[in-house]
């Protein structure tokens, strides 16, 4: 989740692009993973692409929400060195989860109001655009997305996964609890993830609210810092 993916991508995804690859290694953080592939071959789980100039349109029409860096010379250092500074920016501000997207002391609502409450969340932190809140409805009706301990973790389904646009989450506190599917339902985590990020996503929600004292704390606090700090350190 919090590795920036990049790719330099060019006609057939061998030579030019894995020298690029290899050179803007130099330049950027170890958390930042740098491959090479075909310009129609990038993966789900790419944030950032780099091509050659004269294939960058081909590049944006397919894939609309990539950050893409156009490049005339793989070996010109100058212009690796000015993206490399960029990519790693965002890499500093890489975050899962920012402050402003916890909610506190939300009112009871339906479970539906509260999806599309948490995915508006999700869509002005830009992770989602706007279909993938009709992505987390349909999931939750087909099946639930409570999964105990008073928590509920509206995702969207399979077929707007290409709505991502960044992998993150929102989180909604409500003290008196919203009925979700017959049951009660007092944290709600809005997801939005790339690739497989989702499942680093759900392990760590467990690991930090399978102990329902945590969960009793999270509700009753009103302290964001605090609700952030559970949600994202190690402990």
């Amino acid at each position: 989740m919090s590795r920036i993916n990049v790719y330099f991508a060019c006609d057939a995804g061998m030579g030019s692009s894995a020298l690029g690859a290899s050179l803007l290694k130099k330049f950027v953080s170890i958390d930042v993973k740098v491959s090479n592939c075909a310009i129609y071959e990038i993966p789900y789980d790419c944030n950032v692409v780099i091509s050659q100039r004269a294939l960058i349109n081909s590049i944006k029409n397919q894939y609309r929400f990539l950050k893409v860096y156009a490049i005339d010379n793989f070996l010109d250092d100058q212009r690796l060195q000015q993206i490399a500074k960029e990519i790693n920016e965002m890499m500093d501000n890489n975050s899962i989860l920012a402050k402003e997207s916890i909610v506190l002391d939300c009112k009871s609502t339906t479970s539906d109001e509260a999806i599309i409450a948490v995915g508006k969340l999700l869509k002005d932190k830009g992770y989602i655009e706007e279909p993938y809140i009709q992505g987390m409805l349909n999931r939750d009706h087909d099946l639930t997305t409570y999964i105990g301990n008073d928590l509920a973790i509206p995702h969207g389904e399979y077929d707007v996964k290409d709505y991502v646009k960044n992998t993150g989450i929102a989180v909604m506190i409500y003290p008196d609890g919203i009925n979700w599917n017959g049951n009660k339902a007092r944290i709600v985590i809005g997801i939005a993830a790339k690739g497989d990020d989702h499942m680093e996503i759900l392990t760590n929600i467990a690991l930090k609210l399978s102990d329902m004292s945590t969960v009793d704390e999270l509700v009753a606090c009103k302290d964001i810092d605090r609700i952030y700090d559970v949600l994202t350190k190690g402990e």
